[in-house]
C-alpha cells in the first residue's frame, strides 16, 4: 500500500475513533498483528530524503545468519502488516525488495555515491500483486468465479488491471494483466471451488499440480 496525503488523513481518522471507542461494545476493531521493524522507519526516510546510501544487516527467513547488503533506498512500502524497503543493492545492480522485520541492523554506507532513482514505483509494480515484483512480461489471465462470489471480486478488485471479460447465467469471467506470483495464486486458491483459471494453460497446469499435492495431505 503506498500512502498518499489522503489515506494517511483516513488512517489517522480511523486512529482516533480506535481511542476514542475501543472500550465500546458497539464496535469492533480487529486485532492486528504487531508490525516489528518500524524503528527503521526514520532513519531510512531520512537515507531517502538525503540520498544517502544505506547498509543494511538482514536476515531472510531460510538463512540462519545476516549478511549484509548496501542499499540505494528508492521507496517504504506497506502490504499485509509489514513494511518493506524497495532499493538498488549495489552488489547486484537490481532493483530488490526488504522486509524491514528482517533487518537486524542498518547504518550509513561510506564511501558510495548514491545513484539517483530511475525508479518509478508506479511501473514497478504495475503488474503485481501485493510486493513481489518479477522482471519479464506479465501475463493475460482469465479466471471463471461463481456468481455467488464474483461480487467481492467486482466491488473489491484485485489489481487495477481487471475487468469483466463475459458472463453467463453461472459464472463471471475475469481478465488481469499481472506476473502469476504466490500471491495471485494464493488469491486463486481461496476461491475454492468457485473460482477456475481458464488461460495461461501453463498456470491452469501449476494450480492443478499444487492442488495434487495438497490432495495427498489430506
Amino acid at each position: 500500500m503506498a500512502y498518499s496525503k489522503n489515506k494517511l488523513e483516513v488512517h489517522s481518522q480511523i486512529a482516533r475513533l480506535y481511542e476514542r471507542y475501543r472500550n465500546h461494545g458497539f464496535i469492533s476493531f480487529k486485532n492486528t498483528p504487531e508490525i516489528k521493524g518500524t524503528q527503521y522507519l526514520e532513519p531510512i526516510i531520512s537515507a531517502i530524503e538525503n540520498q544517502q546510501v544505506i547498509r543494511l544487516y538482514y536476515l531472510p527467513f531460510y538463512e540462519d545468519k545476516p549478511y549484509f547488503n548496501e542499499v540505494h533506498p528508492y521507496l517504504l512500502k506497506e502490504h499485509g502488516f509489514r513494511w518493506y524497503l524497495v532499493g538498488l543493492n549495489e552488489f547486484k545492480g537490481q532493483v530488490r525488495t526488504y522486509a524491514l522485520d528482517r533487518i537486524r541492523d542498518l547504518k550509513e554506507a561510506e564511501g558510495i555515491m548514491y545513484a539517483p532513482a530511475l525508479f518509478d514505483a508506479n511501473k514497478y509494480f504495475k503488474h503485481s500483486i501485493g510486493i513481489i515484483a518479477p522482471e519479464g512480461t506479465p501475463a493475460l489471465i482469465k479466471m471463471a468465479v461463481q456468481k455467488t462470489q464474483a461480487q467481492y471480486l467486482i466491488t473489491q478488485p484485485w489489481h487495477d488491471s481487471q475487468n469483466i471479460e463475459e458472463e453467463t447465467e453461472e459464472e463471471v469471467i475475469f481478465s488481469f494483466r499481472v506476473h502469476p506470483t504466490y500471491e495471485f495464486k494464493s488469491l486463486v486458491l481461496s476461491l475454492g471451488k468457485d473460482g477456475r483459471i481458464i488461460e495461461p494453460k501453463s498456470l491452469k497446469e501449476e494450480l492443478r499440480n499444487e492442488l495434487s499435492q495438497m490432495l495427498k495431505k489430506y
